[in-house]
């Protein structure tokens, strides 16, 4: 077992009075009616953290006693921690479990308290100097004290861990219990003397509060902190650290003899080198700026194997909750704590209860009936509560389904082996790994239920890996032979269906994987899904994955959705009012950090080459909704130094609202790739509608979309909307996002015509300047992926004039042609004849190659249409690469075979079919100069494409 994360020793927390707001709620709410108990009888069970072989039996502190009712924690009997499969322990700082803690009274007292593990105890000393207040000085001073856990209004006094010459308080004092302070002469901080109280409390009660104020006998008076109404030290956990948030592993203990410290606080030393004994002091820590009380509950699960199977959930055996001081555990907005002593982190989850005050015009959701995932988690796993384990809740949820599992974070993440990549962190293509150029991508959407799953998949994916990670590596064939270069992934965190049903699947945890698409339960997902990655840069793919910051899956009011994370943590801050459900505030500083956390995480961990942003006008908004020409958290990602280098690609949605209405996109700085969205648009209307006067838009958006990606200084435009990009920075995509198959778009029930509009629609991606997105799911269409591997070959051959380096490149001549023959194009759209909606372009290598030229025609309508090719460079011909107005495009109506030259009767005059595109390229005359268009390619392959010799003859 390794144990990962950051190791340090441990902190020794010197805390003096914190100045700023005061809680707005108590833990407690008055120091005159604490609730208490009677004595109990002393237990020998260990702590709900106790070792393997431990008798199963309540702690003094379970609410599974007769006495304890809801004032402990769920019934916690030992928790049996289960062995990994390896045996690896990396060995850290050891945990010697000494902690230091300073307050101020409000009469003016310092206020010492420290906590040491020692033989199977915590010593508990605390001290209460009057130095510096000596007109407050008392003759005579104790400790009005109680332990509590779960609640900080139930106080308890386990037998083992009282003081002697205590008392316990009848009706005048609730039942507290008060203890007598001794003077020591020699004590205080600057050993002026102060009054001193030891507790040796059994560190198998850990963890728990010690809760007091000091009581003065002679004027019977509390003096309490200066903002709260007691006293609250920490014992079996430490204040922990505001950072990083999350969990994180602080320190690790090896088993054996403890060392003069204390090995985890369950009562037991451990002899061997089993890696369960191994102990660590694990910090937690989570934002919540207008909670008034959060709750950390620790779930031990049975085993790492789900029931039911790999897709069920997870079965929990024992909860232990532990609410946090607001003084102690509180730095800012972010609540933390470092709880020791843990084992066996692979089966120890953790979520929070936040309570506080609800103010529903002000976004406030709290309810504590809920647990609530941490934003931060980089692994969530659903999980099966035990009977009984929301009786420690402060309120009963009003809609919570006791059988319906629950998502919680895993902290197996830091135990479980590192991920060997074997060199494959990036793509890998001829024996190196580097990121392809912009120009040479072919973007492949995939979804992982979809893609894995149906009867495309059923004779290559094998059961157990439909709709599953590892069944895209089953696929895998299919994506090359379609001439992909990248597998965009979506999605791949954990969604659920989201608040509508045009929502489709929204997330639910930004850094984890969904264990769902899991082969080997849901604490394999993170592994399973780096195999997926590796398995695709070893095939040469890079891999991008869709994220999106915007709707999540927690709904809204009106909907189905429940707290489960950001909602019910935080609501008026992570979130805000969208038009059909509550977005993420992007515009706000605190979600600004949990996209670049997320972002990070994925980039670090999973080695990806980049991510597409779905809904991406959420990044360019500030907190209150409005649109920014320079929004900081797409800047902050642009700049990130982690992100550096990465593909970043904004999908928008809504253009609306992007910076100036949309009119030169997403603000990019130079950095941000964008899916053209003009592109769908213009070409549907073209192709799929038909549309007069769309040619002047179509010539656009073939070649490079110019309004949106060459620069323009002379506008008035701030520099991230001004700065010029290349045209590969746009994503030509006609179909929206979300693996949506041509037919949603094409909308036809005439199969022959969607067949041919969706061939069409394939030729004009390819041949256009930009990078081309297809969906998985059209890889199924009859004839598709020949024609996309001969597409792949055209453009990989020509890609100096489909997407050159610069949108004005000299290296390239574009040139739009009648189809009458000659003259210019019917841009208005005023000449009613049919033919003259065709368009024909040529794209040729310029003075340095005139005899490089590749020739594409459209025809937008029904009815085969006979236009007047324009002339090849002097010495050459025109050979037909692609015609796809026929079902089987096998020859031309001409006769001539694909790949061939076309015959004397065609070079002038062509037919395009019905809703047909033709793609040509020049080539020398027979017994013509060989200078002319390079050399003569060799037969093409069947089909619709170039064989690889004549790629590789064309290609730069």
């Amino acid at each position: 077992m390794m144990i990962q994360g950051h190791v340090q020793a441990p902190a020794r927390f010197i805390r003096g009075p914190r100045k700023g707001v005061a809680p707005r709620h108590a833990v407690c709410s008055s120091l005159a009616h604490p609730v208490s108990v009677p004595h109990l009888p002393a237990a020998p069970s260990p702590s709900p953290l106790a070792t393997p072989g431990a008798p199963r039996q309540p702690s003094i502190l379970s609410s599974s006693h007769p006495a304890m009712g809801r004032a402990g924690f769920s019934q916690l009997p030992s928790w049996v921690p289960q062995a990994s499969a390896t045996a690896t322990l990396e060995r850290g700082a050891v945990d010697t479990s000494l902690t230091r803690y300073r307050r101020h009274s409000k009469a003016g007292a310092v206020v010492d308290a420290t906590c040491e593990a020692r033989d199977g105890k915590v010593i508990v000393r605390v001290t209460a100097s009057y130095a510096n207040a000596p007109h407050a000085a008392p003759s005579e001073l104790q400790l009005h004290w109680g332990m509590y856990r779960a609640s900080g209004t139930k106080w308890h006094h386990p037998k083992e861990a009282v003081p002697p010459d205590s008392t316990r308080l009848e009706q005048g004092g609730a039942g507290a219990m008060r203890t007598p302070m001794a003077w020591d002469g020699r004590a205080g901080p600057g050993g002026e003397g102060a009054w001193v109280l030891r507790f040796e409390v059994p560190a198998k009660l850990a963890p728990l509060h010690l809760a007091f104020s000091l009581y003065q006998p002679a004027t019977d008076k509390y003096d309490v902190p200066v903002r709260a109404p007691h006293f609250a030290v920490p014992v079996g956990m430490s204040a922990g650290s505001p950072q990083p948030l999350g969990a994180s592993v602080v320190a690790v203990s090896p088993p054996g003899p403890s060392n003069g410290g204390f090995n985890g606080f369950n009562g037991h030393h451990g002899g061997g080198s089993d890696p369960r004994e191994t102990t660590c002091a694990v910090n937690f820590a989570v934002f919540s700026r207008h909670a008034s009380s959060l709750q950390l509950c620790l779930v031990r699960l049975e085993g790492a194997e789900p029931e039911g199977g790999a897709g069920g959930p997870l079965v929990a055996q024992s909860v232990l909750e532990v609410v946090l001081d607001p003084l102690t555990n509180r730095t800012g907005d972010v609540w933390h704590v470092c709880v020791h002593g843990l084992k066996d982190l692979e089966t120890l989850c953790w979520a929070w209860r936040a309570d506080g005050e609800i103010l529903w015009q002000n976004g406030n959701r709290f309810h504590p009936g809920f647990m609530l995932m941490d934003p931060h988690a980089t692994r969530a796993v659903p999980v099966l509560l035990p009977p009984g384990a929301h009786k420690a809740a402060p309120r009963m949820a009003p809609s919570l389904d006791a059988g319906e599992p629950v998502l919680l974070g895993s902290l197996a993440a830091f135990v479980h082996a590192p991920f060997d990549w074997q060199g494959c962190h990036q793509a890998v293509r001829g024996g190196q790994s580097r990121v392809r150029a912009l120009e040479e991508s072919v973007v492949v959407e995939v979804d992982v239920a979809r893609f894995t799953t149906g009867r495309d998949a059923e004779a290559a994916v094998p059961p157990e890996h439909r709709g599953k990670y590892l069944g895209i590596l089953d696929r895998l064939d299919s994506l090359k032979a379609a001439g992909a270069t990248t597998v965009l992934l979506s999605p791949v965190c954990l969604s659920a269906p989201g608040p509508s049903p045009a929502a489709g699947r929204s997330p639910l945890a930004l850094l984890a994987p969904d264990p769902a698409f899991a082969v080997g339960g849901p604490l394999a997902a993170a592994a399973e899904l780096k195999a997926v990655i590796r398995g695709l840069h070893q095939a040469g793919l890079e891999v991008l994955l869709q994220v999106e910051f915007c709707v999540t899956a927690e709904g809204g009011d009106a909907g189905a959705g429940r707290l489960q994370g950001l909602r019910g943590l935080d609501h008026a801050v992570y979130y805000r009012d969208g038009l059909e459900a509550p977005v993420l505030n992007c515009g706000h500083p605190v979600v600004r950090q949990l996209v670049l956390s997320a972002l990070r995480h994925w980039a670090s961990e999973y080695r990806v080459e980049g991510f597409c942003f779905l809904n991406a006008e959420n990044l360019t908004q500030d907190k209150f909704g409005s649109v920014l020409d320079a929004p900081p958290l797409a800047e902050d990602i642009a700049g990130d130094p982690v992100l550096r280098g990465l593909k970043l690609v904004a999908a928008v949605s809504n253009p609306a609202l992007l910076p100036r209405l949309a009119e030169r996109g997403f603000p990019h700085w130079g950095v941000w790739q964008q899916v053209n969205d003009r592109y769908a648009a213009d070409l549907c209307s073209y192709l799929v509608g038909c549309q007069r006067g769309m040619l002047s838009a179509v010539a656009t958006r073939l070649t490079g979309s110019a309004d949106l990606f060459a620069p323009r200084w002379d506008a008035g435009l701030p520099g991230g909307l001004a700065a010029g990009r290349r045209a590969g920075f746009g994503l030509n995509a006609v179909a929206p996002l979300g693996d949506v198959p041509l037919g949603g778009v094409i909308d036809s029930e005439n199969a022959m015509r969607g067949d041919a509009l969706a061939r069409s629609l394939l030729v004009a991606q390819f041949v256009s300047a930009g990078q081309p997105l297809l969906a998985a799911a059209n890889l199924s269409r009859p004839g598709v992926p020949q024609l996309l591997a001969a597409l792949a070959a055209v453009r990989r051959g020509y890609r100096s004039l489909i997407c050159p380096a610069s949108i004005t490149a000299p290296e390239r001549e574009v040139a739009w042609h009648s189809p009458y023959g000659g003259g210019e194009p019917d841009w208005s759209g005023s000449n009613p004849d049919p033919v003259a909606n065709c368009v024909l372009l040529t794209l040729g290598g310029g003075a340095s190659r005139p005899g490089h030229m590749l020739a594409a025609g459209f025809n937008p309508h029904g009815e085969p249409m006979s236009v007047s090719l324009p002339r090849p460079p002097a010495g050459a011909v025109w050979r037909l690469l692609v015609d796809t107005s026929r079902p089987v495009p096998t020859a031309t109506a001409g006769g001539a075979s694909l790949g061939a030259v076309l015959p004397p009767s065609e070079q002038a005059q062509y037919t395009l079919g019905p809703f047909g595109s033709v793609l040509l390229d020049a080539v020398p005359q027979a017994g013509s100069a060989a200078a002319v268009g390079g050399p003569v390619a060799a037969a093409a392959a069947p089909g619709y494409g170039l064989s690889p010799a004549a790629a590789a003859a064309r290609k730069h």
